[in-house]
């Protein structure tokens, strides 16, 4: 998956929940290959490193790199807390589903760096 079908995906996801007040989310299905490089840094790029980094890192968990993220995600309970709908990460709300998806798949392929 790249960065340009990423982004139409959560650009049509957008619209089509925006212009239905009944939607329902669907589980997203991933059907390529995902890797950190080209997938997972840019969506915690977004939506986690504005907290989750450097020295003073919210809740002490830097998520720069690949090392941290994975660890995070391994390890961790990112995947839990992205998914939370009582107390998400990022705190402004969950990120789309296309996102979570596409985290979660990276997880499934084996945490692929490049």
């Amino acid at each position: 998956m790249n960065k340009t079908t990423l982004l139409l995906g959560t650009i049509f996801l957008v619209f089509s929940f925006s212009s239905c007040s009944t939607a329902t989310i669907e589980k997203v299905i991933i059907t390529e290959p995902v890797t950190y490089d080209a997938d997972v840094s840019i969506i915690i790029s977004n939506n986690c490193l504005p907290c989750h980094a450097g020295t003073f890192a919210s809740a002490g968990l830097n998520l720069e790199g690949y090392g941290n993220v994975r660890s995070a995600t391994e390890n961790g309970n990112l995947l839990a807390r992205i998914n939370s709908v009582s107390n998400p990460m990022p705190q402004n709300g969950q990120m789309a589903p296309v996102l979570i998806a596409t985290l979660e798949q990276w997880a499934i392929d084996g945490y692929i760096e490049n």
